[in-house]
């Protein structure tokens, strides 16, 4: 058995190789996930209005939070969800209840980037009309 102390600081190929995993990862759920399509095309417009917009560097940043919070927690929704599926075979209430909670999770951070962006976007919007 090799020992973990042996090892370099830092293995660049297990590092390259982490990030390989995580690209498939996230590719396999934009192939897969319509809501994870749905949230990633919406970014795409967020971010064209806040330059539009001009908005703040510091209120991008803030955007660029929730919007990498609502990703993550895609992307974790999808593992739980293909987990239960990979553990439970016929349905059951529990699974349920375990891939709700979880999709339930990311329902809840998707409303408070709703709320951030419209606190950041309806004042801007409003002044162009004023």
């Amino acid at each position: 058995m090799v020992s973990r102390n042996n090892r370099p600081f830092i293995s660049w190929s297990r590092l390259k190789k982490s990030f390989v995993y995580a690209s498939t990862g996230i590719i396999h759920t934009w192939k897969h996930e319509q809501n994870f399509r749905i949230h990633s095309m919406l970014i795409v417009l967020v971010l064209i209005l806040a330059q539009l917009l001009n908005v703040p560097l510091y209120e991008q940043a803030l955007l660029i939070i929730v919007i990498g919070g609502v990703l993550a927690l895609e992307l974790i929704n999808t593992a739980v969800e293909h987990c239960v599926d990979l553990i439970v075979e016929t349905y059951d209430v529990r699974a349920k209840i375990i891939k709700d909670a979880a999709a339930g999770a990311v329902f809840v951070f998707s409303l408070t980037a709703v709320i951030v962006g419209a606190m950041i976007f309806i004042p801007k919007i409003l002044a162009l009309f004023l």
